[in-house]
């Protein structure tokens, strides 16, 4: 019995999960897991079966039923989730041409909005350089802020974007750019009213398992990142410069 009913979350479970535009890894993020653990339930070898405390937090990060991922007759009738570009260079190639001062290909492999660029950048972290240019292409950048709170919404990025929208904020106001300034607190406001309260996340591809790492990382971060719960070496003064950067 445990190995049909695993068979049939393991098939659900990734279902469910592609239908999402989900990685492993961002499913992962959304649900407080670890990516392995995803990996496991999605295998149909591994008789492990989990806990329905966890099977409850992946379900909603799924926007779906436990009943859903244990059902023979489980349909994924969810609505696919917007498309993010993931490719490290396409994602250079579109922050250059927003007018970031980075190296690299300039050949966009597919066109995709900049809040778009914004979002996968923050979702996939191809690197710190890529992540510091975003406070100052939302800072000096028309965006639909709409646009923005729906994709984080999506894909479990609140508390990220919040915290570069913060960033962001603080880079208009040193740029005596007050209407700029006062729509990205605007913007904040409602990330903050819809932000995951519980949130350690780490921004960076690979959330680090060394604990004596994670805390050095947490010390590390800026007080906006703290606020976010969102943990990284970046620095405010390293925003700035690539704020000065941008065309």
């Amino acid at each position: 019995m445990n190995k049909s009913l695993k068979n049939t979350l393991a098939r659900n479970l990734k279902a469910f999960r592609l239908r999402a535009g989900l990685t492993q890894s961002d499913l992962a993020r959304k649900a407080g897991t670890l990516q392995p653990r995803v990996a496991v339930m999605e295998s149909a070898e591994d008789p492990t079966l989990p806990r329905l405390e966890w099977l409850a937090r992946v379900a909603k990060a799924l926007g779906v039923a436990v009943y859903n991922l244990l059902s023979e007759e489980a349909t994924a009738e969810v609505k696919p989730f917007s498309s993010l570009p993931e490719d490290g260079d396409n994602l250079a190639a579109h922050l250059k041409g927003l007018g970031a001062s980075l190296t690299g290909p300039s050949r966009k492999k597919r066109s995709f909005s900049p809040e778009a660029v914004v979002l996968g950048v923050l979702r996939v972290v191809p690197s710190s350089r890529m992540v510091e240019c975003l406070p100052g292409l939302l800072s000096k950048r028309d965006m639909s802020y709409e646009k923005l709170l729906r994709l984080a919404r999506e894909r479990g990025l609140v508390n990220r974007l919040g915290f570069v929208v913060d960033v962001a904020a603080a880079l208009a106001e040193e740029d005596a750019d007050p209407a700029k300034a006062s729509g990205l607190h605007a913007l904040s406001r409602k990330l903050w009213s819809e932000r995951d309260k519980e949130a350690e996340e780490f921004l960076m591809s690979e959330a680090p398992e060394d604990p004596e790492f994670r805390n050095w990382l947490k010390k590390k971060t800026p007080l906006p990142g703290k606020k976010w719960g969102v943990y990284g070496a970046y620095s405010l003064e390293r925003f700035r410069e690539a704020f000065k950067r941008a065309a």
